[in-house]
Parts: C-alpha cells; structure tokens; sequence
C-alpha cells in the first residue's frame, strides 16, 4: 500500500514496475491489446517515479488504483470472450500521460557534484543509480564506499554477504568493479552506499575482515588527492574499463533490492531494464508460479458436493454394519465391514479437510480493497484519514468472502461519513487530526469475527430515538425504556437515516438494512455498540465456511431436524432447569443468565404435546443468545445443506434440506434466522428480569 507522502522503499517501485512489464507482455501475447495498452501507460509512470521523475503523490496513486480495478473488469471480460476494445480505455491512458508529464531533473543534476565520488564513476552510472544517489544526498545521507576483494568462485555469495549486512541500516546504490590491486584469483569491488548513520555508527555496525570503508567527501569541489585515505582513488581507471566485461557478471550476481544493476546488460537512458529476480533474503520470496493453479470456484462447489454424497453412503455403511452387527454378531463379515467402514471415515474426513483447505482464502485481499476505498473516500470527504487493518491473513470459504465485500464496503462508508468528524470538530475535541478506521478480522473456533471500528463522534442515540419515532417505528412511551442494544438495532430498519442532507453516500435509508440482510444470508449476524465522542464498533460474526457443517439432528413432535451445530452452545435437559414466564413468553434461567424458549413445536404448527424428556438446545451468534425445544437427541452427523427451490425460498425458520444415510430428506433449521428475530426479546426480556428483580 503506496500511500502519499511516505518514504517508499525503491525495490517496492521497482517491483510494480517489473510487475507492469511482465503484465503487459503477457496481455500482449494473448491479444489483449486493450490491456497491454493500459499496462504500457501504467509502466511508463512507475518508470518515472522509481527515476524521480514522476511524484508520488495522490493523483498518481489513484489513477494507479483505478487501472488495477480496471485490469480485474477487463480479466473477467476475457474470461467471458470480449477481447477489449481499442480506445475503452483511453480515460485512463490520458490520465497516466498526464502523470507521467511530471517534473524534470535536469536542474538537479549539478547535486551529483556536492559528493567527491569523480566523473569516472558518475559517468558509468545508471540512470535509475543517477537518482537514487541524489535521492541519497538530497536526504543528507553519509555516502560510503565499501571496498572490498572477493575470491573469483563465490564472489557472488560475498556481495549478498554485503547486501545483507547494509540492509535496514542503508541503501547500496551501486557495485563497481574496483581497480585497485587485488591478490590473484579474486575479484575487487568498490560498493557505494548510503546511510542515515554517522561514521562511528556505520563501521561498527558492518565492519568485517577484508572490507574497507571510505566515507566519501561532501563538497562542492574536488579534494586534493592528499586529504583522501591512502587507498586508491575508486575506480580511477577510465570509464571504457569500470564498464567493460566483468561487469554484467557483477551484475547479474547481484541481484538484490533495488541497488542492482537489473540494466547492467544494456545501460539505457530510458530506464529500460530485464525483470530481475526479487531478493529471497530479505524481500518477497520469488513466486512458485509452476506450482500454482487456478480453479473455477464452481469445480470446487461440485467437489465439495460429492464429498457431501459419500459423507451420505458412509453413514449407509455404517447403519448396515450395525445391523450385520446385531444379526451376525460381532465376528466374520461383521467385523471386516465395520473396520473398513472405519477406514472410509478417516480417508473421508482428510479429502474434506483437503477440499476446505483449497477453498478457504485469507480476508488479506477484500480488506486491501476497503483500504483504498476508504483512503479515496476521505479525500472526496475532505477528511484525513487512515485504515488500521490487522488480522487479513484469517481466512474464510472463498463464496462468503466474496459476498462479504459490499456489506464490508457499506460499514466502511457509515464509519468515514458518519463516523468521523472533520477536522475542525476534532481539533476542538482534541482528538488527532487525523481519523482512524480499524478494521479486523479473528477466528473463532467454527466462526471469523469481523470488526470495523472508529474513533470518531459515536451515535447520537437521542437522534436514533427521535427519528425512529417520527417513523412510526418505535411508540414514544416505549423509547423511554429502551436499552442501547435496541436502540442501534433500529439503524438496520429498511429506509432509516439520521443523515441531515443527502449526499452520494449516505441520506437515503439505504445500506443497513441490505447490509443486514446479506450479512444474514451468509448465516452471520452483526451487532453494533458504540459511545458517544470515543467511537462505534460494528461486529459481524460469520462461519468459517457453509460448504458441509456438523449438525445436530434432533426429534421434534414427529419429525426430524437439523440444527447447525456452527451455533450450538449446548443442551440441558429442561427438568434439571427452571422455566419461567415473563410478558407471555417462556424463558430460561441458566447460571444466572435469561435466556428466551422458543418451541418450534408450536413455531412449525407439529402439533402434539411436549415431551416430558423433553431437552432445551442452547444456541447463539454474537451476544444473542436461545434455547430451542426439542423432544430428542437423535445423533451427529456432517451434513451438506440443499437449496429448497425458488418457490419454497425464505421459508421463516428454514435454512434448507439434507439428506441422511437412510434416504431420508430432513429440514435444517434457520438458527441465524431464529437467533436475529429472538434478539429484540431477548434484550426485552432482560430489561424486564431487572424490573422485576
């Protein structure tokens, strides 16, 4: 993340650039030539900015952001068959032109003679060196050479000795092969380097046996030849000779950071250069690109539905073990069916493993894309902002993590728009000029917790109240009573707002509401808490994946259920617990906690009477928290849930259907669903448990 202002790291330009080069050819080899066009543009402004001659400032950046998502639209247009189109894009290739039209360098060229480094080795230097030596001075950075002799078969091992011993404390800008007489059967080298730290600071951080340090001279004119240390001038041979055979070899050997020589093959004035190979020492490891494949999701979803399949004839095989069992006893065929069944389980259960593993993605790509919506929104908005994310390595099915983006995207919105205030409230709160939108994720056992919090002005909750009532929404004497949780719980209302004017991105009623209903569709559920003048914190929890999941199967009335058990806290026999009743509805006391009883049997219309042994499912997501009704525990078992059909879709209650071993389709009950329309009894309930105590 290039963000404006920042002292970038050179090798992370120079890795965009290669990165830009290597795309467009390609696209280019493909046919993509609406794509290698726009990667062309895009190259020739990350080529500028790693010469100095491009700023890195916001309009470069955003224009760079916005090819990325360009690149994405024109991969998947591809995918579908439309090559692109000659001239679609020409938007975006004027404004990298216009980039790239930034300041020259020209009147910074005379800085180059504030260091006493000698025409013969500015003449051989690079351009992109060229920059990063004035960059160097520019910064007023200690300039260093680093002389040194290595044996002819392992030189290459001994420069990256060096590289490795300057990283962090210092930038090589150039290898040179020196001049100075060396032993024979090795090879000398003058390194030029630049550092923030003084001499003493230097030395005795990379001082080692057969390396000698000169600091180099900062001034205007040349230095008399005696004030010099007594080694040799660097490098005073003539220019033909510092640049002739033996230093594309260097070159090549040296490919580390961005102080290599990736031209040494061809020293163009352009900045043209061969893609080099990322240092694995201490950059980005190199890419296995040989050992990665792309997969349709679609494959994966048909894999992970006949792992669903054989999970339904394992149990078959286990239900027929069982009744050999019973009819042979427990010898002969019966014993060989019940341990190959056995086997079966195990080698399924690692081919399930292995199919999720394959689908689950980290969050690390969904949140870098709310960080650059929020850093763009913050500019539209006028306010200084910035995206604290931690926790993108935790990874969730690919399916949820793609659904997730526009609920995420409306939260991050909400949180700049509404959240945080501008610049001028916050400097008379005496809050940090600039906001802060944190933005987590963390697994949970079967669930990912993900957070977005800010510390702006809080929700005014006097607003909430007095808008929900101009609404119908709540009665004026019941306001009064509410708690905070019910409160915010109002903001989800289909067409609430608080927002003053309407504006592009908020005052129309609409994102809470659709943010709820998606988050809930990926059977999530999202709560908010927030505190006047520190901030608001919205949390959605969601499972890990909703490809195959253990599920309880319990007995209600006559029929057979599912209950996802991603939400199943625990069961408690209802004779061992006290139930009560409070404004009509049952509920029950659990280590000092109310919890509401629903009885699905009453909920399905199933009919007949309550089991005397009868059980209380204790389920919750969030802080939301029920107890289910059930008149037996049948068993455990993965299950793979089924859509029910257009026509049967959005059944109150029902998720969708399974299949068990015995060919038997059974509901799966919709315990997110269930859990969401509990929630505002559930703190009703509790506001009464006190009023009452």
């Amino acid at each position: 993340e290039i963000q404006e202002g920042e002292d970038v790291e050179p090798e992370l330009i120079n890795t965009l650039f290669r990165s830009a080069h290597s795309l467009k050819g390609i696209a280019g080899m493909f046919g993509l030539e609406e794509m290698a066009g726009l990667a062309h543009d895009m190259e020739n402004v990350l080529d500028g900015m790693r010469l100095g001659k491009v700023p890195i400032e916001a309009a470069a950046i955003d224009v760079m952001y916005t090819c990325v998502d360009r690149f994405g639209e024109l991969i998947g247009l591809a995918s579908e068959g439309d090559m692109g189109h000659v001239g679609r894009s020409d938007d975006l290739i004027d404004k990298l032109k216009s980039v790239v039209a930034g300041k020259s360098d020209e009147e910074e060229v005379d800085i180059l003679n504030t260091v006493d480094l000698g025409d013969d080795v500015i003449s051989v230097l690079t351009e992109y060196e060229e920059h990063r030596l004035r960059e160097n001075i520019k910064k007023d950075r200690q300039i260093f050479i680093m002389r040194t002799a290595l044996d002819l078969a392992t030189f290459d091992e001994g420069l990256a000795a060096l590289d490795e011993a300057v990283a962090g404390i210092g930038e090589v800008i150039t290898k040179l092969p020196s001049s100075a007489e060396t032993e024979p059967g090795t090879l000398g080298f003058d390194i030029v380097v630049g550092t923030k730290l003084n001499n003493e600071e230097f030395t005795a951080k990379v001082a080692q046996d057969g390396v000698e340090l000169i600091p180099v001279a900062r001034t205007g004119a040349a230095v008399a030849s005696s004030k010099k240390p007594p080694a040799p001038k660097p490098t005073p041979t003539s220019p033909p000779e510092s640049a002739s055979a033996p230093e594309p070899d260097v070159s090549k050997s040296s490919e580390s950071a961005a102080q290599s020589k990736p031209e040494a093959s061809g020293r163009d004035s352009s900045g043209g250069q061969k893609p080099s190979k990322p240092d694995t020492k201490g950059g980005t490891p190199q890419r296995q690109t040989g050992q990665v494949v792309r997969v349709d999701i679609r494959r994966l979803d048909r894999l992970m539905n006949l792992v669903g399949e054989l999970a339904l004839t394992k149990i078959a095989v286990q239900r027929i073990s069982e009744e050999l069992k019973a009819h042979l006893g427990f010898i002969g065929s019966a014993v060989e069916l019940h341990k190959e069944s056995r086997n079966f389980e195990r080698r399924l259960a690692e081919l399930q493993a292995g199919i999720m593993d394959v689908r689950m993605v980290p969050l690390e790509n969904l949140f870098d894309r709310m960080v650059r919506i929020g850093r763009q929104m913050g500019r539209e908005l006028g306010k200084k902002l910035r995206v604290d994310v931690t926790g993108a390595h935790t990874e969730l099915d690919k399916l949820i993590v793609e659904d997730l983006a526009d609920p995420l995207m409306h939260l991050i919105r909400n949180a700049i728009d509404h959240g945080l205030e501008a610049k001028a409230e916050r400097d008379v709160s005496g809050k940090d000029p600039v906001g802060v939108v944190y933005l987590s994720g963390i697994a949970q056992g079967n669930h990912v917790i993900v957070q977005i919090k800010d510390d702006g002005k809080g929700i005014n909750r006097e607003k909430v109240l007095e808008r929900a009532v101009e609404r119908d929404l709540v009665a004026p004497d019941k306001a009064s009573e509410m708690n905070d949780r019910e409160v915010f719980g109002l903001l989800f209302a289909p067409g609430f707002s608080t927002a003053e004017k309407v504006t592009e991105y908020s005052g129309r009623g609409v994102g809470m509401d659709v943010v709820k209903t998606n988050i809930s569709e990926l059977s999530g559920i999202i709560d908010i808490d927030s505190e006047p003048g520190h901030g608001t914190k919205v949390t959605v929890t969601l499972p890990i994946t909703l490809a195959i999941i253990p599920a309880l199967i319990v007995q209600i009335s006559d029929s057979i259920f599912a209950l996802p058990l991603n939400n199943v806290m625990e069961t408690i026999a209802l004779e061992d617990v006290e139930v009560t009743t409070i404004e009509k509805r049952e509920v029950l006391s659990v280590r000092g906690s109310t919890i509401p009883l629903l009885d699905l049997r009453l909920g399905f219309n199933l009919g007949g009477e309550r089991s005397p042994t009868a059980f209380a499912v204790i389920a919750g997501v969030g802080t939301n928290r029920m107890a289910l009704v059930v008149d037996e525990l049948v068993g455990q078992q993965d299950i793979v849930i089924k859509s029910l059909g257009r026509r049967f879709s959005g059944v109150p209650g029902i998720a969708g259907a399974t299949e068990l071993g015995n060919q038997q389709t059974i509901l799966v009950v919709d315990m997110v669903g269930l859990l969401n329309e509990m929630g505002e009894g559930q703190a009703d309930s509790e506001r009464k448990t006190v009023t009452h105590a």
